[in-house]
């Protein structure tokens, strides 16, 4: 039986360690930064549960890649969250990189980076033909597109991100 949003929802915990044990419980395997991310930081959030409903999380490992800014900009972004990327993109083209967090600013500043990996998942999962599909972490993308489109950081310039696919 597949492990979708809503069974995983309903073990909710505010304790996102005791709540990874629940879901884990369930049969999810993924590290704890992209359990927060998912599940916590969008807990109850019904436009993002229509754009991952359909999975089946049981099926999906986890690794990090690091992909350069040329397939960063390959990367797709469900309809009802591209707005955020292209704001955050356009504000960044404007005026560079800014963040109100000084860790976040000290951070950038130094690895020409975000402090925490987007989440992405391999298109075959929402059976599209795309390489990957940008599932959490769009101001992010956002901020990277235009810190490449301003020339601040180079193509070839390596960001981490938190990649999902399907269990061989």
């Amino acid at each position: 039986m597949a492990l979708t949003w809503n069974a995983i929802q309903k073990t909710y915990s505010p304790d996102p360690v005791e709540y990874l044990a629940l879901a884990q419980g369930l049969g999810l395997q993924c590290p704890l930064d992209v359990f927060e991310q998912l599940f916590i930081d969008h807990h109850d959030d019904s436009e993002f549960s229509s754009v991952v409903a359909l999975l089946d999380w049981s099926t999906i490992e986890w690794s990090e890649k690091r992909l350069s800014g040329v397939a960063l900009r390959r990367v797709g972004v469900p309809r009802a969250y591209q707005l955020a990327v292209d704001e955050a993109r356009a504000y960044t083209v404007e005026e560079g990189f800014r963040d109100d967090r000084e860790e976040v600013m000290n951070y950038w500043l130094e690895a020409n980076t975000w402090t925490q990996s987007p989440i992405e998942l391999a298109g075959d999962l929402f059976q599209t033909t795309l390489q990957y599909e940008l599932i959490v972490g769009f101001t992010r993308l956002g901020n990277i597109l235009g810190a490449l489109d301003r020339r601040d950081l180079l193509e070839s310039t390596k960001h981490t991100i938190w990649l999902g696919r399907r269990i061989a």
